[in-house]
């Protein structure tokens, strides 16, 4: 009995991990220069700075930098979600970059996940 219902659990996980893997839509691999689109809205990936969109960000991310480092690591969330910069450095800066696709005057918030939004909040205490 004990094995039949051992087997019979083993045989329910992998008919259960195949549905839900069936279910989930595949992530694309995320090349440099490549885009990613949710409800309209572009993020581009395969930048020095993608990792401030997939945890969180401490202190020791940072420790060695300067304010100016700082605020470019800050904006570079803004600008991979497409934000025109007022600031002339900010725009000369992110214009050089390849990836980047100036679209909004200002990004709207619920296009941040919840590392960028963490992370523009723990930048800003730095910068």
């Amino acid at each position: 009995m004990r094995k039949w219902l051992f087997l019979m659990t083993l045989v329910l996980g992998f008919v259960l991990a195949d549905t839900a893997s069936a279910q989930v839509p595949s992530i694309p691999r995320r090349n440099q220069g490549t885009t990613s689109t949710t409800s309209n809205h572009e993020v581009a990936w395969g930048t020095q700075y993608d990792w401030l969109s997939t945890r969180y960000a401490t202190y020791n991310d940072i420790r060695n930098y300067d304010k100016g480092q700082i605020r470019v690591l800050k904006n570079s969330i803004y600008a991979r979600h497409g934000r025109k910069f007022k600031d002339k450095q900010l725009r000369s800066y992110f214009s050089s970059q390849s990836w980047y696709k100036p679209r909004y005057d200002e990004v709207p918030a619920k296009y941040f996940n919840k590392y960028e939004n963490a992370n523009i909040a723990f930048l800003k205490k730095y910068e």
